[in-house]
């Protein structure tokens, strides 16, 4: 068996956990409720999750999504965002071991500050790019309590590890100012042109938190795929929502006497969806497939 096998299982392991407590988080934070207390319970009928049935994404297997208690059924979204935390997790310890085996890694010196270190800490900030999406995919809002703090602490972060994924403190200063400016321009310049907030004011923070933790040169493959990304999943949802409004025949009205525009646009225009979702995704994908975007940008410039 591959030594590595048990290491990366305990990864998973401690991936899916914290999963389970971001679950917490993204439903308690924008409640103002405690994160401690009171303990996991059933939000139908109040029971207390028992200990074995809070094992990440095995308990609601066991469970069959079900409370244990009254029955109802327990959102899947529970267990996903689990194993997506866990899956993450995983992506990252390999992406700074650098395709070695762990026992490669730990054998050839240096472990716990090339690998350990950078780990633990930007895996901090994986977690927080979760739990930030699915708030403000919930709620389009991205508490200041996760983004304000986010930039100081990528900085020391970046001090501390940047090391381990190639961010020098310069450019994280650099990427902090510029991802925030990025944002606040765009508002000020769409509520210009339109008198209409185009974005929340929880973006900038975001993206300043972004750049802090992963240095200037990953914002334009952040905003890049966050915009394509964003554009795709708002045509999909819209075209989605259309199919219940069929668009009328041609010439004919509705009941304002007025001529119906077809229920596609309508469901587009009409659609509202955060850019954190896609930011914080975009900000993953950087962070994972930096190596790729830095030899792409090479190749351009050398074109150039």
């Amino acid at each position: 068996m591959d030594p590595s096998l048990p290491f990366f299982a305990l990864i998973f392991l401690l991936g899916s956990s914290i999963g389970s407590f971001l679950n917490v988080v993204i439903y308690r934070l924008p409640h103002g409720l405690s994160l401690v207390r009171p303990a996991s319970r059933c939000p139908s009928c109040g029971a207390p999750i028992r200990l074995w049935h809070n094992v990440p994404v095995f308990g609601w297997l066991m469970l069959r999504g079900r409370c244990a208690d009254c029955h109802v059924k327990i959102s899947a979204r529970y267990p996903l965002i689990e194993l997506l935390t866990g899956i993450l997790f995983l992506a990252l310890w390999h992406d700074l071991i650098g395709g070695f085996t762990t026992t490669e890694v730990i054998a050839s010196g240096g472990f716990l500050m090339n690998a350990v270190i950078p780990f633990v800490l930007y895996s901090v900030f994986v977690a927080g790019l979760i739990a930030i999406a699915f708030i403000d995919l919930d709620y389009f809002v991205i508490p200041d309590v996760m983004s304000l703090p986010a930039i100081p602490l990528g900085l020391l972060v970046t001090y501390a590890a940047g090391h381990g994924i190639g961010v020098s403190m310069e450019d994280a200063l650099i990427g902090a100012l510029s991802g925030a400016g990025v944002i606040v321009a765009i508002i000020v310049i769409y509520g210009a042109l339109t008198g209409r907030e185009g974005m929340g004011g929880g973006d900038w923070k975001l993206l300043g938190a972004i750049g802090a933790w992963l240095g200037w040169q990953a914002l334009p493959m952040v905003l890049f795929m966050a915009s394509i990304q964003g554009i795709l999943v708002t045509l999909i949802v819209g075209r989605a929502l259309a199919v219940d409004e069929l668009p009328p025949m041609p010439g004919e009205a509705d009941d304002e006497g007025a001529e119906s525009a077809p229920a596609e646009a309508k469901a587009v225009g009409q659609l509202a969806v955060p850019f954190g979702p896609f930011l914080a995704l975009a900000a993953i994908e950087a962070l994972l497939f930096r190596e790729e975007w830095s030899r792409l940008l090479a190749n351009l410039t050398a074109i150039g």
